[in-house]
Formats: structure tokens, C-alpha cells, sequence
């Protein structure tokens, strides 16, 4: 068994089970939001998180991602790192929410949404100092603790906002908990850092900071250009559309980010692996990246093809009558997340062997494509608009990272692969087609079994998920004996 497919193996089997809870709590919150706040303010709610997450490098700026980077190659220094880097960040993100509220100011939006993109400003500050912690305890391996952070943070906002909002269906209510959360979250995470790695030595490193922001601006500028071309159709749609298609539209697009959890963490896993064997064993990193897209082709295929179908029933189970229309929202964007998922991998695999300049000038340029595409088709066709903009930036950015990969010598490996996981995605799109009408959970259950059955008989599957069966078989008659 090749050595990087038994880390990153363990590593994703160490966040899966997390990921999983925190999918099913998601839904279950937003269909807690959905029902007692209304159309509006459900959208005036995810309005104020886009239109922060517009500038979410601000309260970042590549820095995360640059200590997991610097750490999985010298992790002696983490609590060197780790002590600045905070320091740092406390710097960063109060510029960033100062920022972010003087633009709030000149556009001038109305009490309601400017209250909403406080508090939120708020939720990202401190989830900004949050991050570099979990940056560390990726760098460090220890995906366990970032599992459970996950779970916790989770569980308790999805358990207040079921508590509280059937009481108190305020806007108030939703953001001012998301605040509370995320502050006893970032306490967690500080308590737990100094007891698994160290007390953080906080100083100002003015010499430090130079390099760090030196070498994660170009970062920076490529996370700006992912935020550009996935949120900036929202800040359109409310200004020519209004609170009530913004409603419409996140309900659709909610499912999607909270199924962006999927590439996410997968991310997390590789991105420390891939730096790690670029500096130390470069003759993995090509069968690394290859098992990754790979395995992300197992996952993100299957998905879009199933959502694809039940988006109908999935938005009518999940959301009040009223936001019946977000089915095509989900439809369209669906498409494009098939390869959204693949542009992850490429993106975590660019940036981990120092090609983060490629990455801003690429992101740059689908942020430019994306507005402009807004700004032309938002106004008449509204939130289907904005899908359809979400939809070309995906398919765009995916080939563009895809180019640039190639051209330096990785490619996607054994092609027959990705044609025998096509074959069983079509397979599962006939099985759910035929037992659609039927219960939904039972058809998907179905329709995962078949799939799974699919790419055995295809022998599809490659070392990296074996032994993650293995070892979910081995768990499982661990926990039943």
C-alpha cells in the first residue's frame, strides 16, 4: 500500500464521519430558518453572509492557508508560528470589519440588512482567529480535533437555533447566535491547542508578517476572485430583484454550500499531504493527485447526477412552498459543481507546490468573466441568472486549473476510470429515475447501494478507498462487539 494513500486515507476517514453529521444538522437548520423566518428575512439573512463573504479574504488573506503550508514542512515551529500569525490576525480582521462596514455604508442598504451585515462581520472576525488554529491542526495531522470542532460548532448553533428560533423567529435571533457560537468555538479550539501542541508565543514579528503577507498575497487576491464570482451575483440580484428572488435563489444555492463541506474538507486532508511530499517526496505527489481526483470523481459525479432528479422533491421537503422555484437554482448549479469539485483538488494541488500566482490571475480573470455575466443577464432573468453565472465560472475554472496542471507536467491519470465512475453515475440516475416516487431516503439508500455495486464489477475502486472500507469495516464491528 503506497504510503499517501494510507495518509490520506486515515485523514479523511478521520473527518468524514464529522462531515457527515455536520451535512444532516445544516439541512435540519435551514429548514428551521426557512419555515419561521419567511422568504424575506430568510433572504435578507443569507444576503448579509454572501455580501461578507464578498470580502471574506480580507479577514484571512491567504495567511491559513500559507501556515498549514509552512508548518506541514517544519512543524517545530508551530507554536512560534501559531503565537504570530494570531497576533496578526487580530490586526487583519479588524481592518477587515472595518472595511467591510464603511462599504456597507456607502451603498447604503436598509437598517434591516445593515444590522444583519454587522453581526455577520462579527461571526467572521472571530472565525477568522478560529482559522488559525485549525490551520495548525491540519499542518499537525490532528484531523480528529478538527473533526470535532466541526461537529461541536454544528451541533450546538443547529441545537439553539431549533430551541430558540420556533420562540423568538427573528432575524435577530439566527445572527446573534452564529456570533455566540463562534466565540465559544474559537475558546475550544485556544484550550485545546495549548494542551495538544503548546501555549502559543504571542509577539509582534514585524519581519514575519512581511513574509507572511508577501507570500499570501497572491493567495489573498485568488480567494477575492473566488468570492467575486460566487457571491457578487447575489449583491446584483438584491439590487435589481429584491429581498424575495434572493430568498429564492439561497434556498437553492444553501443545499450546495452546505454540500461544499464535501470538497472542503477533502481539501483539508490533501493540502498539508500535498505540501509535505512536494518539499520532501516529490515522486508521490503525481500518484496523490491522481488518487484524490479520483476519488473526488466517486463522489462529485454520482452527486450531481442524483441531485439532478430529486432536486423537486428534495426542495419541497426542505423548504416551505413558497421557495418552490429554487428547484431550478439547485438543478443548475448542481451541473456545475461536478466539476467545482474537481477544481478544489487542482487548487489545494497549485497552491501546495507554489503556484499561487497562477491561481490569482486565474481567479482574477472568471471574477471578471463573472460580473460581467451578472451585470448583463441578472437584471431580466434574475436568480436563474445568477445560476447560470455560477454555473460557466465553475465549468471556466475547472478547465483553467485543469490547463495550467497539465501543462506542468500532472495529469488526471487512468482515464478508463473516470469513464467506468460515468457509467455507474448513469446507472444511479436510471435507479433513482425509476424509484423517484418512492420515499426519498429508501431511493437514495437504493440508489447508493447499486452505485457502490457498479464500480466493483467495474473494479473502479483504487487503493485509497479500499483501505478506507477496510478500516470503516473494522470500525464498525469494533463499535457492535
Amino acid at each position: 500500500m503506497p504510503t499517501q494513500t494510507k495518509k490520506i486515507t486515515i485523514d479523511a476517514a478521520a473527518l468524514f464521519f464529522g462531515k457527515v453529521i455536520g451535512l444532516v444538522l445544516g439541512i435540519v437548520r435551514l429548514n428551521y430558518l426557512a419555515t419561521f423566518l419567511g422568504l424575506a428575512s430568510f433572504g435578507i439573512l443569507n444576503f448579509a453572509l454572501y455580501f461578507c463573504s464578498l470580502f471574506q479574504v480580507l479577514f484571512d488573506f491567504g495567511i491559513s492557508q500559507l501556515l498549514t503550508r509552512n508548518l506541514a514542512r517544519d512543524l517545530q515551529r508551530s507554536s512560534e508560528y501559531v503565537g504570530k500569525a494570531m497576533v496578526l490576525k487580530v490586526i487583519i480582521v479588524f481592518i477587515a470589519s472595518s472595511v467591510v462596514g464603511l462599504i456597507a455604508m456607502i451603498l447604503k442598504f436598509d437598517p434591516i440588512s445593515n444590522w444583519a451585515i454587522l453581526l455577520t462581520t462579527i461571526a467572521f472576525a472571530i472565525n477568522g482567529l478560529s482559522m488559525v488554529l485549525l490551520s495548525a491542526f491540519q499542518a499537525h495531522r490532528k484531523m480528529v480535533i478538527v473533526s470535532i470542532s466541526n461537529i461541536f460548532n454544528d451541533l450546538l448553533l443547529s441545537g439553539l437555533i431549533i430551541l430558540i428560533i420556533t420562540k423568538y423567529p427573528l432575524l435577530m435571533t439566527a445572527l446573534i447566535l452564529s456570533v455566540i457560537v463562534n466565540f465559544f468555538n474559537l475558546l475550544i479550539l485556544y484550550i485545546v491547542y495549548v494542551h495538544k501542541i503548546g501555549i502559543p508565543r504571542f509577539k509582534i514579528d514585524v519581519a514575519l508578517w512581511q513574509d507572511f503577507i508577501r507570500e499570501s498575497a497572491p493567495i489573498a487576491v485568488s480567494s477575492f476572485g473566488i468570492s467575486m464570482y460566487t457571491f457578487i451575483g447575489i449583491t446584483i440580484l438584491k439590487y435589481t430583484r429584491g429581498d424575495i428572488e434572493v430568498g429564492i435563489y439561497t434556498a437553492g444555492y444553501k443545499l450546495i454550500s452546505v454540500l461544499t463541506l464535501i470538497p472542503i474538507t477533502f481539501s483539508q486532508v490533501i493540502f498539508p499531504i500535498f505540501s509535505d511530499f512536494y518539499k520532501n517526496a516529490t515522486s508521490k505527489l503525481a500518484k496523490a493527485l491522481q488518487d484524490s481526483l479520483r476519488v473526488m470523481a466517486q463522489i462529485s459525479m454520482p452527486l450531481a447526477v442524483g441531485i439532478m432528479i430529486l432536486a423537486p422533491k428534495i426542495i419541497s421537503l426542505l423548504f416551505p412552498a413558497a421557495f418552490g422555484d429554487a428547484k431550478s437554482v439547485l438543478q443548475i448549479i448542481i451541473i456545475g459543481d461536478a466539476f467545482a469539485y474537481f477544481a478544489w483538488i487542482l487548487y489545494a494541488f497549485l497552491l501546495a507546490i507554489d503556484r499561487q500566482r497562477i491561481c490569482m490571475k486565474l481567479s482574477l480573470f472568471i471574477a471578471l468573466i463573472s460580473f460581467i455575466v451578472n451585470m448583463i443577464i441578472v437584471p431580466s432573468w434574475g436568480y436563474i441568472g445568477v445560476a447560470i453565472s455560477v454555473l460557466i465560472s465553475d465549468i471556466l475554472l475547472f478547465l483553467s486549473y485543469s490547463y495550467h496542471s497539465i501543462k506542468i507536467g500532472f495529469s488526471f491519470g487512468d482515464i478508463k476510470s473516470f469513464i467506468k465512475i460515468m457509467i455507474a453515475s448513469a446507472i444511479l440516475g436510471i435507479t433513482l429515475s425509476i424509484f423517484r416516487e418512492w420515499y426519498l431516503i429508501p431511493t437514495i439508500a437504493c440508489a447508493i447501494i447499486v452505485y457502490v455495486i457498479s464500480l466493483s464489477l467495474m473494479q473502479a475502486f483504487g487503493d485509497q478507498e479500499k483501505e478506507f472500507f477496510k478500516k470503516y469495516i473494522g470500525w464498525m464491528q469494533y463499535v457492535r462487539y
